[in-house]
């Protein structure tokens, strides 16, 4: 069983919810396009993932994690925001549950540190 060290307390909660694409991600910016479909390991709060949905439109984003108190709140974030080209999904970075190849691009933005098998997650992206 994972733990995610820093936990999800009111601190590590809005911190996490503070992340964004930009800068957090900058070094995926060059990667998106739109209309690319892109799976977001380890999405959180969905507050990158909402970036990227923004920046691949019309594309599709999936955002994964393994909490679904955090699925449920990225749901609820990118309904606020009228993002309709994202979907949230409860599941293992280990064992995807979609088909391989069925992206475009693979986004995680710090997943791996917390696991404890991160090359198995590595290769299974």
């Amino acid at each position: 069983m994972e733990t995610y060290t820093p936990g999800y307390g009111e601190a590590a909660a809005a911190f996490m919810a503070r992340r964004r694409l930009d800068p957090n991600g900058a070094f995926f910016l060059p990667h998106l396009r739109p209309g690319i479909s892109v799976l977001d390991c380890g999405c959180g709060p969905g507050t990158i993932t909402r970036d990227i949905a923004q920046r691949i439109a019309p594309g599709l984003v999936v955002g994964l994690d393994f909490n679904a108190e955090q699925v449920a709140v990225a749901s609820a974030d990118a309904r606020a925001h009228g993002i309709a080209n994202v979907e949230f999904r409860q599941g293992s970075a280990y064992a995807l549950p979609f088909e391989d190849g069925s992206f475009d691009a693979v986004f995680s933005h710090a997943l791996l540190e917390h696991l404890k098998e991160p090359v198995n997650a590595a290769v299974e992206f």
